[in-house]
């Protein structure tokens, strides 16, 4: 699967620790739009994180070939910010799935390209202990690390979503 990661799951899954296991998901490519690099990731150890995980090649560049007004008419549309809607026009274009924790920007994206088609970081967290890239005490100490780190997340996931 071809994931787009939007920054609200860059950030959670960086401030959960997990994003280098994560993305080395060999089931999946991870990508990022440059106009978050450029306008998004503000902290210089998130920026030297994810710089490191494009060098590496587990992480890949998709320079932005969205069209200004496909941006526009997703920003009118939906009223998200510009990484998310950027994030949103590359899966339109090519295909991908949106891996985001932004709640508007998930019920926009089911909207736009079907729910199937949207995942959150909790999702690959889940997916990392079923594929025993976590253990399962490992993927909820990241959970709520990520939650006490400011992650705007669900609250009551416990054992049993990450675990079963």
């Amino acid at each position: 699967m071809d994931i787009v990661l939007d920054s609200s799951s860059i950030f959670n899954l960086i401030n959960g620790g997990c994003i280098d296991k994560l993305t080395s998901m060999k089931e999946h490519k991870f990508f990022i739009g440059d106009l978050i690099m450029d306008q998004e990731i503000l902290n210089p150890l998130q920026q030297v994180i994810v710089d490191g995980l494009i060098q590496k090649g587990i992480l890949v560049l998709v320079s932005s070939e969205v069209t200004t007004s496909q941006i526009i008419n997703l920003q009118n549309k939906y009223g998200l910010g510009l990484g998310e809607t950027e994030c949103m026009a590359i899966c339109i274009n090519k295909g991908f799935v949106i891996c985001t924790d932004d709640l508007k920007a998930r019920k926009s994206s089911k909207k736009e390209f079907g729910e199937e088609n949207v995942i959150g970081s909790m999702s690959l967290l889940r997916e990392g202990v079923r594929k025993l890239f976590l253990q399962c005490d490992e993927a909820i100490d990241m959970y709520h690390t990520m939650i006490i780190k400011g992650g705007f997340l669900p609250k009551k996931l416990n054992e049993d979503y990450f675990c079963q």
